[in-house]
């Protein structure tokens, strides 16, 4: 009797024993996965606050070589062309009469050119489009592309706006700047339609030329869609590019209010 107690107890404490090693390793495993998760955790966030910090650092750059550039066609090429422009007016008089209107013309494309080189200064100048919004900048925009004759523009605002952080509001006419160069270099479209949506909770901007497009799935990423892709995450913002061939391209950003409702830079 004494050994068959002595083998139950046996058998109990084998049994406790291997309970509490089982217990232990699956704490153990638990443990270390729970570490190990939260180590992919720490290391994914890592990877996203570097990503973010260098985009943000690359924007910047782009910017300030922007202003740079703006101060440069202003302050020295626009000098140079302003004083073309009157070396050629102090001239006219001494210009033979059946040259005269040839002579005109080539000073009024040079007025006109230099105007043109003003006002990209302005569009270039981070400074300048944080002062007038993102309205007036995409409107000054608009503007100076229908001045070129490069194709017809329709542009529309929808909803009452609503003003949103300024640094985001450079982010997103950077985008749409790129999108409109892109369309008059690649696209030979006709025709281009912009819509500015301010909804709820949201601004949507879509811009939609009629143009050759091009196939999404076999199309090498360039830069300038790379540069519009990273300039919407940077600010929360969705971009939605949808394209095919000779059936144009659609370029939408989403940009969600959240708190940045009446946030300044």
């Amino acid at each position: 009797m004494e050994n068959q107690k002595e083998i139950i107890s046996l058998i109990i404490y084998v049994s406790v024993l291997i309970v509490i090693v089982i217990v232990f390793v699956v704490s153990f495993f638990l443990a270390y996965q729970k570490r190990k998760t939260q180590l992919l955790i720490e290391k994914a966030e890592q990877k996203r606050y570097f990503d973010e910090e260098l985009a943000r650092a690359q924007t910047e750059i782009q910017e300030q070589a922007f202003k740079n550039l703006s101060w440069e066609l202003h302050d020295n090429i626009g000098q140079l062309l302003s004083v073309a422009k009157m070396q050629m007016n102090m001239l006219q008089a001494d210009i033979p009469e059946d040259k005269q209107k040839a002579f005109g013309e080539a000073s009024n494309v040079l007025g006109e050119g230099l105007k043109e080189l003003r006002q990209l200064s302005r569009t270039l100048n981070t400074d300048y489009i944080s002062k007038i919004g993102l309205l007036e900048s995409l409107e000054t925009e608009i503007k100076r592309f229908k001045r070129l004759n490069f194709l017809t523009i329709d542009f529309d605002i929808k909803g009452d706006e609503v003003k949103i952080n300024k640094k985001d509001e450079i982010i997103i006419f950077r985008i749409f700047q790129e999108c409109f160069s892109n369309v008059v270099k690649y696209s030979k479209a006709s025709l281009l339609t912009i819509v500015v949506e301010y909804l709820p909770d949201h601004l949507k901007v879509t811009a939609v030329d009629n143009g050759i497009g091009f196939d999404l799935k076999n199309v090498k990423e360039g830069a300038g869609l790379t540069n519009m892709k990273r300039r919407s995450e940077l600010i929360g913002a969705t971009l939605n590019i949808e394209a095919e061939e000779n059936k144009g391209v659609s370029v939408t950003l989403t940009y969600p209010y959240e708190q940045k409702l009446n946030k300044t830079a």
